[in-house]
């Protein structure tokens, strides 16, 4: 399967801990792939402004307000790292705005990330 650069997913994650876990996410580069993971709390490790928060309105198939994490992007292989569950289709350009004036800041993405992200997204 190919990602979609802009799309958001259902995803079944291998990489969490302690067992696999179902994550929606934000495809930003379809190349790598690179991800946005969506969460219901804030990551308290990374600045607040890189949560970018999100509700229902936003993404139709989220249950409550959430928050996607901007401050680290996430490589999913297909059955390597992770199976796709669900694709949801594009997300709405107001979001991809906000996640394009969140990033140029970030002290935790590589720059050649944000390159990437810029251009692609």
């Amino acid at each position: 399967m190919s990602f979609a650069c802009g799309n958001a997913y259902l995803l079944k994650c291998y990489f969490t801990q302690p067992e696999p876990k179902n994550k929606y996410a934000l495809c930003v580069c379809e190349e790598k792939p690179l991800f946005f993971l969506i969460s219901s709390f804030p990551r308290k490790m990374y600045s607040a402004a890189s949560q970018l928060k999100v509700s229902p309105t936003d993404l139709p198939f989220l249950a409550h307000d959430s928050y996607i994490n901007t401050a680290e992007a996430v490589t999913c292989i297909v059955q390597s790292t992770c199976d796709v569950l669900k694709d949801f289709g594009s997300m709405p350009t107001i979001l991809k705005t906000r996640i394009k004036s969140t990033i140029p800041e970030s002290d935790t993405l590589q720059k050649r990330f944000i390159d990437t992200i810029l251009s692609k997204l």
